[in-house]
């Protein structure tokens, strides 16, 4: 593909983006700056978010416990079943609610867990490739890096739990903040040329 192909292309995709430039540069300019107070903030910014997990389990519970009082059919053999599940909704709102410490660090050890797994398949995958003579490298740094994170989460608990759920969604903010800038940048160099 030469150089003119590459360029059409590039054209067409950014032309059927619905946001202008302008916009797309103040997103992303504001998505960095909350990440970064999110890095530095990043205690604050666990706790935050957990306490909003537990807002909308809360939410979610007594709305279906609503729905489930309210219903008018008589041989619905589910209601029962609604209330214990909204109710259980309800519990698990309040607990996380009653300690966001203990929340949080449930869903850090939850969240090195899934490293742990992700990491294990992405050897078992290498291995296969390898067995097949395919590119095995990549996948098999990776899972030894999903590893290696599980195991840094896991020794410094139980202070990782206090920042890391927030440090991750500040990374997450970042990340989308430059691409938002680049992508920004990228659409208005394409209207001035056009």
């Amino acid at each position: 593909m030469n150089n003119t192909e590459t360029n059409n292309t590039a054209a067409i995709a950014l032309q059927e983006l619905p946001i202008n430039w302008k916009w797309m540069l103040a997103l992303a300019i504001s998505m960095i700056f909350l990440g970064t107070i999110g890095l530095l903030a990043s205690g604050f910014l666990t706790l935050t978010s957990v306490l909003i997990f537990g807002g909308f389990i809360f939410a979610g519970g007594l709305l279906q416990m609503v729905h489930a009082i309210q219903v008018k059919e008589e041989g619905w053999s589910g209601k029962l079943q609604h209330i214990l599940i909204a109710s259980l909704y309800i519990v698990a709102g309040l607990i996380v609610f009653w300690d966001p410490l203990v929340t949080s660090l449930f869903l850090t050890i939850l969240l090195a867990s899934l490293f742990a797994v992700i990491g294990v398949a992405r050897l078992w995958y290498a291995s296969y490739c390898k067995k097949q003579d395919w590119k095995w490298l990549l996948p098999a740094l990776s899972g030894l890096f999903d590893l290696i994170i599980a195991v840094i989460i896991m020794v410094s608990l139980p202070g990782s739990a206090i920042w890391l759920i927030g440090m991750l969604i500040a990374i997450e903010m970042l990340f989308n903040g430059w691409f938002f800038l680049f992508l920004g940048l990228r659409v208005r160099k394409f209207e001035q040329s056009a």
